[in-house]
């Protein structure tokens, strides 16, 4: 499952690593979009394959945040 933005924004922070497991509705970072703070919460259990940004990184509208399998 890939997770996406739901918008432009800015990483502030990230929660989570690689390896990681998460459950459903766990917070796993946070994006700032127009002095807003956007919390992207997993949208199913598992374990985090690959996180695609950092914090501080610009990311576009759909661009794939995390990889969760």
């Amino acid at each position: 499952m890939d997770l996406r933005s739901p918008g432009v924004g800015k990483v502030l922070r990230i929660e989570i690593a690689a390896g990681a497991l998460v459950a459903r509705g766990q917070e796993l970072m946070v994006i700032e979009s127009m002095k807003v703070e956007i919390p992207i919460k997993a949208g199913a259990a598992g374990r985090v394959r690959e996180v695609t940004v950092a914090p501080g990184d610009h990311v576009a509208r759909n661009q794939v945040l995390v990889r969760i399998e």
